[in-house]
């Protein structure tokens, strides 16, 4: 029957709704009574604050209670019909004007108090031009607040809050309560049908703002408890799942074959992660880190403890390119310690394909490094132990959700190599615990970055590359477009590659985009990190994963069209080396938020300050991924100021969990939670 009241009930039986109306509905998303009802206001017309004339400053949204002391209809040069009114509210005296509408002169009475809504403008004198109007007869609530909705030019503002009202007054108490009684009596949450109302039509501004905070709880709620609640199953299903003994002889003898010590941040992370798979728990969690902080190194470890003590093993990467690259960089050093590790990614076909996928499920493969494949029906383990997923704004919530579903109940560790602020963190991986590499290796120097803006710098920085390439230096220069585009400004790889001949012809060019067949980008790679190349031109498959230490140089052209994480992540390709690095950031751009962004990397490579800044110039969903976020809906939550929020509705997720062992027991909060999610995953 709820469901009915929500998805079944079309907007065309909605009392208001004529044919024309429907149609015009449809544009705006709007189909059933929910789509309705939940099309909140984007801002609000606030009537209920009086101000008096001689309160007045400058140019303003007013509301004004003023008596009319004079009506005229002078002529115009323009022969425009205007009426004009003086009036007076006993602090000072203010001239309205309306244009085109006569009538009113006969309409308005002399000596009436009255009510005026608009635009206040500061000339010789105040005027207000085309207010609305009403006479005000001693009524208490001379004002009022109005819904503005996003709406469409066929669609006035009148209209829609006439249909909502309507559908409120017939519907609005049928939907029931989804927030359950004992966490709204806890936090003094105002009740949905309450809400509903105040939210469309407040009868003041303290109930707007309780209406908003019920329904930020509310949204955070359905997503949290969401991504919480499977984890809540998965503990309680299977503690004491996994059976450890604790050995680390071939994590001793790995850790012995580093060339490096492993920083205070790296044995921190190892040991907390140690005792939770001791104490027989299954982990999930999110290791996050700036480029180059020694994620992969972690990783590694803990995937060899588990081969090591009975268990198969997953590492997954967003490409072919960086799963290609863990495989290189880890299976000669792991073969010698007598593990068996492998590359399956979807290049393997064939006999070879299916003699892997036959070892691995005898268990004679321990780890395994590929692509998001590696978790199809097809593939089977022994013993899985434990799955780390590399670059995990890659693949969110959602996803980590259908993973849990399918019945992969292994130990899970993501990584980040994007910083992420810890109110996002809160929100998009609140299912995992948060571990943090806050530390780089010694040694490390900073990457000089320039903003280059002119054709007098970008030579000079031309002339600067040239002497580094002669140094022996290799250098990155990547391309926003693979073609050229007749739309956007910006130089496609094909013209950067022409450019950068023209420049530098002295020297070795290649190219790479994500257009090119799996095996020629490996080519092109390996040239590059052989040194037969000395410059690669390319697109963003560069963004995340290749490790060139003698590559010194990044050249980002039309960066404006980047965000702040995606060009840190840029950036981190170099200063991977003893040398010093240098990034160069090419853009000509003239608007205020581009140049924000491009300062922001001169000025720091501290990747938390960056990711902090990335919000609040562009939207979450724009940085991880709508569908990867499940933040693209959020109204009410402002993901960077609301952190006390979004925590609060954590911890109010945990606590009912425990309490009720990880069923949620309000059958409305269920409904709309595999509503959110199913939706999601399937659109």
């Amino acid at each position: 029957m709820y469901k009915d009241i929500y998805k079944d009930i079309e907007i065309f039986n909605i009392k208001g709704v004529a044919a024309s109306t429907y149609a015009k509905l449809r544009k705006l998303g709007i189909t059933s009574l929910y789509d309705l009802i939940y099309y909140f206001p984007r801002a609000y017309d606030d009537r209920t604050n009086l101000k008096k004339i001689g309160e007045l400053r400058g140019d303003e949204y007013v509301v004004l209670k003023a008596n009319i002391m004079s009506v005229t209809a002078p002529p115009t040069r323009t022969g425009l019909k205007m009426v004009k009114a003086t009036v007076n509210d006993g602090t000072g005296m203010l001239e309205v004007v309306w244009f085109q509408r006569p009538y009113l002169r006969k309409s308005l009475e002399i000596g009436e108090e009255y009510i005026f809504i608009g635009n206040v403008k500061r000339g010789y004198t105040f005027q207000m031009v085309n207010p609305e109007f009403k006479l005000y007869k001693g009524q208490q609530n001379s004002g009022e607040i109005l819904p503005i909705y996003s709406s469409i030019k066929e669609m006035n503002q009148n209209t829609l809050r006439r249909i909502i009202k309507s559908a409120m007054q017939e519907y609005g108490g049928s939907f029931q309560e989804n927030i359950p009684r004992e966490i709204m009596e806890k936090y003094k949450i105002i009740g949905r049908e309450e809400a509903l109302k105040e939210i469309h039509f407040p009868s003041n501004p303290r109930m707007l703002e309780e209406a908003k905070r019920r329904f930020a709880i509310e949204e955070l709620l359905v997503l949290e408890m969401g991504i919480l609640q499977k984890r809540f199953e998965i503990d309680l299903s299977n503690r004491g799942a996994y059976s450890l003994q604790g050995h680390k002889k071939l994590v001793s003898k790995f850790v012995g074959s580093l060339p490096f010590d492993l920083t205070t941040a790296q044995k921190k992370v190892i040991t907390e992660i140690y005792k939770g798979l001791n104490d027989g728990k299954l982990i999930n969690y999110l290791i996050q880190g700036d480029v180059g902080s020694g994620k992969t190194i972690v990783a590694v470890l803990l995937l060899l403890y588990m081969v090591e003590n009975g268990y198969q093993g997953v590492m997954m990467a967003p490409t072919e390119i960086l799963a290609t690259q863990h495989y290189l960089s880890i299976y000669e050093t792991l073969e010698k310690l007598g593990v068996r590790v492998e590359l399956l990614t979807g290049s393997v076909k064939g006999k070879k394909r299916t003699e892997l996928l036959k070892d691995l499920a005898s268990g004679e493969i321990k780890i395994v490094i590929g692509t998001h494949a590696i978790i199809e029906d097809s593939v089977e383990f022994n013993k899985l132990g434990l799955i780390v997923i590399d670059e995990q704004h890659r693949f969110g919530v959602l996803q980590r959700k259908r993973l849990r579903d399918k019945g992969v109940l292994a130990n899970l560790i993501v990584m980040s190599a994007t910083p992420i602020p810890r109110s996002l963190a809160l929100s998009i991986y609140g299912d995992l615990d948060v571990a943090i590499i806050d530390e780089l290796p010694p040694g490390r120097k900073p990457i000089k970055t320039k903003w280059i803006s002119s054709n007098e710098d970008e030579d000079k920085m031309y002339n600067f590359i040239d002497k580094k390439l002669k140094e022996g230096r290799q250098a990155y220069f990547v391309a926003s477009l693979i073609d050229e585009s007749e739309k956007l400004s910006a130089k496609s790889t094909e013209e950067l590659y022409s450019e950068v001949m023209s420049k530098l012809p002295n020297y070795r060019v290649g190219i790479l985009h994500g257009r090119m067949k799996n095996k020629e980008k490996d080519e092109v790679m390996h040239l590059f990190k052989a040194h037969q190349l000395d410059i690669l031109v390319s697109t963003l498959v560069i963004e995340v994963g290749v490790n060139v230490p003698n590559s010194s140089v990044m050249v980002i052209t039309n960066s404006e069209r980047f965000g702040l994480s995606t060009l840190h992540q840029l950036r981190g390709r170099v200063g991977r080396g003893e040398h010093q690095s240098y990034c160069f950031l090419i853009s000509t751009t003239e608007n205020d938020s581009s140049g924000a962004r491009l300062k922001v990397l001169e000025s720091t490579e501290d990747g938390f300050k960056i990711a902090e800044e990335d919000l609040k110039l562009r939207k979450a969903g724009e940085i991880f991924g709508v569908k990867q976020s499940g933040l693209s809906d959020l109204k009410f939550v402002d993901i960077v100021h609301d952190v006390k929020t979004i925590r609060l509705v954590k911890d109010i997720c945990v606590e009912y969990l425990k309490t009720h062992n990880g069923k949620i027991k309000n059958n409305i909060l269920e409904w709309d939670i595999e509503e959110k999610f199913n939706k999601s995953l399937t659109s």
